[in-house]
């Protein structure tokens, strides 16, 4: 044999014991990775493809087998399912951020696999956690941003919900990083999404009692929606709007709820302001810029319908309003037999995210 030949067997042979010390490491080398396959697919793990434009600050984030995620599937409800929803949205796959797992929740999920050639099951494991999470952080924008801040108030952490990725955001996080003991550098990566999604020691329960909440709707402001929920279950969802279209809480007559806990100071079925009809009296709330900064105070707001002082119908069909919360004249009335049944609870709160 000649020179070269052996020359090239030397490296032939030092190139295998590199492979075999990466691999002896855990190291995981470009074929390694180029192996690697979807669990029930015959595709490789893909990379999460980044965000829109509109989503400034958020990136995209890669597969991580070493983590455990919580399996998501049709009639789950909770904070996570909540968060798989608003990342849907993030991502293109539009899904009502309810926390309830329906039919278009599944529909949407089975279309992003589709996308990121996963098993398109309409169930959120493993594989669709790690392709649908992004990376958000201080400046960060979008519905994965509300995701993060509905999953750390849910940990126990309360963050605005207002899908702005500010100082109280980070804060926040960097409070359940330490519960957690993850690095408290107040960026929402990987392993902070799945400590947020698996809810571990430390979750705080589902709240007791009545509670009404509303959940915007950032791309129709009009198909928003209205929930009133028992010790932490769901038990009915309206169709409700807030403003004349702007997602700004500070552009007075124009803008929609500021985000927040509200008190119910009171409810009537035949008022007779501005208001009429059947209507449910919220406490005053500070309103916040686009820029995250307080505009101001935004006062009498309402849970109300288009109706007569006698609760007859003016309806014409539109959920806009100068700020309050609309339903339709028989979701009013459906909300006010509910909670009439309930005797009108004295502690009964709104939440708006």
């Amino acid at each position: 044999m000649n020179t070269k030949y052996h020359t090239g067997l030397r490296i032939a042979a030092a190139a295998a014991a590199s492979a075999g010390l990466l691999s002896v490491l855990g190291l995981a080398t470009p074929a390694g990775i180029a192996a690697a396959h979807d669990a029930g697919t015959t595709h490789p793990a893909h990379l999460a493809q980044p965000l829109h434009a509109a989503h400034p600050g958020a990136k995209a984030v890669g597969a991580s087998h070493a983590r455990n995620w919580p399996t998501l599937r049709s009639g789950n409800r909770g904070p996570a399912v909540s968060a798989v929803q608003h990342l849907l949205t993030a991502r293109g796959h539009a899904a009502t951020a309810d926390g309830v797992f329906g039919s278009r929740t599944a529909s949407a999920v089975k279309a992003f696999q589709r996308q990121h050639h996963l098993r398109t099951d309409g169930v959120v494991g493993a594989n669709t956690w790690n392709a649908l999470i992004v990376t958000v952080r201080s400046g960060s924008r979008g519905h994965a941003v509300t995701a993060a801040q509905q999953l750390v108030t849910a940990r126990g952490h309360a963050a605005k919900t207002d899908g702005m990725f500010g100082s109280g955001t980070a804060s926040a996080v960097k409070a359940f990083q330490r519960q957690h003991h993850l690095p408290a550098d107040g960026i929402v990566g990987p392993n902070t999404w799945n400590a947020l999604v698996n809810g571990p020691a430390g979750t705080t329960p589902a709240p007791r009692g009545y509670r009404l909440k509303f959940t915007k709707n950032w791309s129709a402001p009009g198909n928003s929606k209205l929930a009133l929920y028992h010790d932490g279950r769901l038990v009915k969802s309206y169709r409700a709007g807030s403003g004349m279209g702007s997602t700004d809480e500070c552009a007075t007559k124009l803008g929609w709820l500021p985000s927040g806990t509200y008190k119910v100071l009171g409810h009537q079925t035949n008022r007779n302001t501005a208001i009429k009809g059947y209507a449910i009296h919220l406490e005053d709330k500070p309103c916040h810029t686009k820029q995250g900064k307080t505009g101001g105070t935004r006062g009498d707001l309402f849970i109300h319908s288009n109706m007569t002082k006698n609760g007859e119908s003016r309806w014409r069909g539109s959920y806009k309003s100068y700020g309050c919360i609309k339903l339709a004249p028989a979701d009013i009335k459906n909300l006010f037999a509910r909670l009439s049944q309930a005797h009108w609870p004295k502690n009964l709160t709104l939440q708006v995210s």
